[in-house]
């Protein structure tokens, strides 16, 4: 059978299984994709369901773009219609269809973080807070958040932080209805309320996806599960795949209780384990199998190696004196590697904390070895992306949010007087801050401001169908538009020296690039432009190509999903890893250890350090519980530095240092 060919008993199991609820168990590299894909694909080509009614709910864009493609590599074009995306690219898809019942614009705006906490930032100055700029805006936006989700809980010794956002929490969400957008929050609440008050939306929702399929089900948060819970209610064709051992979110909501009761919650649930690691050489997945069984709130397993490798050796730990010879030394085992026949991109340097890459980082550039930090600012939370996408959007859907960042972007010289005087007009006529824009003259602007804005709003009105026909590509009439209104000049006046404000202008040009392979695609039609905004919006893996050429430098956090066949795992000390202040939860931080360790294939290496500067101060450390936990079976301990050199190595090294002695000795001139 074409869809089992090749795959292990228990992955035959998985893709095989046809109604109820299903649990996939997926150990680190047991090939959990393949399932997904291999079981899609069977439910349609084997006519048990039509594409358009499975959904595959993924956390990434760019794990649903790999399923659809394989899976219609395999089966041709009735794989069109199935739907594959993420959580909130689901929810956005909702609340587009049903806007009316979810009372939203039909045109209405997605907003991220920055601009959430914008809001609140706009809230706090409303209400006159006294030392507004003290406040931690994402902290207010979380606890905010927690609110929304979780209803308003008064809680004893809230400190003040409690109580603004207590005080914030309505305002904010009626000024998200007012402006006529919706927060990545929203994308989950909305939905949920959309069904609480509208049972006939939720059936038919319910009858167009007769099966289900989760990835990555460990990282559910509450709303996430409360919403699988509503749509499979009747079927209960609900199929998750997830590892609780790989469970690190805890700190951003994910409830490692839903794959823990998942059974409970949708009886009688099978239960298949995949535990054959095809990722990593057995001496890595040993040492993983002993740091995780330390854990008491798991699904047993254990993980089996099942690749081939001719040359592999035990995870190695050294012993070094501080954080600068610690930097130093990945530097020169990164060489090592490389002379050994490793690629630089094959190796990844991962940590705790984002504070310990910086030293690293600057060896790595001392000595020409390239690399590429991951988890850094993301290219769409870039100030130039997210201007060029402003535009954008206030050209095709406008809202406050978005026209309030590009009204004064690049200077037209309107200032603090103007704003407040449109801001007075909008409030006292009932009406957008956008739309006051067009009746400046009522709102009491000057003349020369004025004019500024009717030109910006007579440019963003011809933006959408000057993109979609011309000369060249959408991208390049895009960075046309940008040159012409002033932008580029504006990046290089604001930036410290030329080469700076050329990376900036480079990234409105790379934006240009994404917008032409999009239309290439999608097709110039009038729509396009919307739906392009949309899927960027929720975009998460928009990368330069050229950085994968070299070292990779992430967070633990950052690395899951990931393989290399060389890790450097550094810090793994008590206070860094389990981190003091960051690691309330010991198990999860086990977890991140354990995800850190199969990210490796071939090689592993791990560093701790005798000292390390914290607050200013060189303070002695010590090793991390979880190195302390181990047998020393599965791992090589130098405490140094550098590996013993064995005989025949010491015999090698003493035969060259005596023959080189010799030739400068003959080389001497005679006396």
């Amino acid at each position: 059978m074409k869809w089992t060919q090749g795959l292990n008993p228990e992955q035959q199991k998985a893709v095989l299984h046809n109604e109820g609820p299903l649990l996939i168990l997926a150990g680190a590299g047991s090939g959990k994709t393949t399932v997904l894909v291999a079981r899609t694909g069977r439910l349609i080509d084997e006519g048990l369901a039509p594409a358009n009614q499975i959904c595959v709910l993924t956390f990434t864009n760019k794990a649903a773009r790999e399923l659809k493609e394989r899976v219609a590599h395999k089966v041709g074009d009735i794989a069109k219609g199935l739907w594959a995306g993420t959580f909130h690219s689901f929810g956005l898809r909702l609340l587009r269809e049903f806007h009316t019942e979810a009372g939203l614009p039909k045109q209405f705006g997605v907003i991220d973080q920055s601009d959430s906490t914008g809001i609140l930032r706009e809230l706090l100055k409303d209400n006159r807070v006294v030392g507004k700029d003290k406040f931690d805006l994402e902290k207010i936006l979380t606890l905010v958040n927690h609110q929304r989700v979780h209803g308003r809980q008064r809680l004893e010794g809230q400190d003040e932080y409690h109580e603004i956002a207590e005080m914030l929490f309505p305002k904010f969400v009626r000024r998200l209805e007012l402006l006529g957008v919706v927060d990545f929050e929203g994308l989950l609440l909305k939905p949920l309320q959309l069904f609480k008050d509208h049972p006939a939306v939720l059936e038919k929702v319910r009858h167009r996806f007769r099966y289900m399929m989760v990835d990555e089900f460990q990282d559910t948060n509450d709303l996430q599960m409360r919403l699988v819970e509503l749509l499979v209610k009747e079927h209960r064709n609900i199929a998750v795949v997830g590892d609780d051992d790989q469970s690190i979110y805890g700190w951003r909501g994910a409830m490692i209780s839903n794959i823990l009761d998942f059974p409970k919650h949708f009886p009688p649930c099978v239960v298949i384990r995949l535990e054959r690691n095809y990722r990593s050489a057995p001496e890595i997945v040993n040492l993983a199998n002993e740091v995780i069984e330390k854990n008491k709130k798991r699904h047993g397993k254990i993980l089996r190696a099942e690749g081939k490798f001719s040359n592999s050796q035990l995870p190695e730990l050294f012993l070094i004196d501080n954080e600068e010879d610690e930097s130093e030394f990945v530097s020169r085992e990164i060489q090592t590697f490389i002379k050994d026949g490793f690629a630089a991109k094959d190796i990844a340097v991962l940590y705790r904390s984002n504070s310990q890459g910086g030293m690293i980082e600057s060896t790595l550039r001392g000595s020409h070895i390239p690399y590429s930090v991951s988890g850094g600012t993301a290219f769409f939370d870039r100030r130039e992306v997210k201007d060029a996408m402003a535009y954008l959007r206030s050209a095709v859907a406008p809202n406050d949010v978005v026209f309030k960042r590009i009204i004064n972007t690049p200077a037209r010289g309107i200032g603090d007087t103007s704003l407040e005087k449109l801001n007075a007009y909008a409030l006292a006529n009932k009406c957008s801050f956008f739309k006051a824009c067009h009746h400046w003259q009522e709102a009491g602007i000057q003349e020369k401001a004025g004019e500024a804005l009717t030109a910006l709003l007579a440019n963003l009105q011809k933006l959408p169908q000057r993109l979609l026909s011309g000369a060249g590509t959408p991208g390049e009439r895009l960075s046309l538009f940008f040159r012409e209104i002033g932008y580029r000049d504006y990046l290089f006046l604001t930036s410290s020296q030329p080469l700076a404000g050329e990376k900036k202008w480079n990234l409105v040009e790379i934006l240009g690039r994404i917008l032409s392979s999009y239309s290439a695609k999608a097709g110039l039609e009038a729509s396009m432009l919307r739906d392009f905004l949309d899927a960027m919006e929720l975009r998460d893996d928009v990368e330069d190509d050229e950085k994968k050429k070299g070292v990779s430098l992430m967070t633990l956090h950052a690395c899951k999903g990931l393989e290399f066949p060389v890790v450097i795992l550094v810090g793994v000390e008590e206070d860094l890893l389990p981190h003091r202040t960051l690691g309330s939860d010991v198990d999860e931080e086990r977890r991140l250890f354990y995800v850190g360790i199969t990210r490796a294939k071939e090689r592993l290496i791990l560093t701790r350090c005798r000292t390390r500067k914290r607050h200013g101060q060189i303070k002695p450390v010590t090793m991390s519980r979880f190195l302390l936990e181990l047998s020393g079976q599965n791992i090589k301990d130098h405490r140094g530095e550098f590996r013993p050199v064995s005989s025949e190595q010491r015999e090698n090294l003493l035969s060259s240092f005596l023959s080189g002695l010799d030739q400068k000795l003959q080389g001497q001139p005679k006396k």
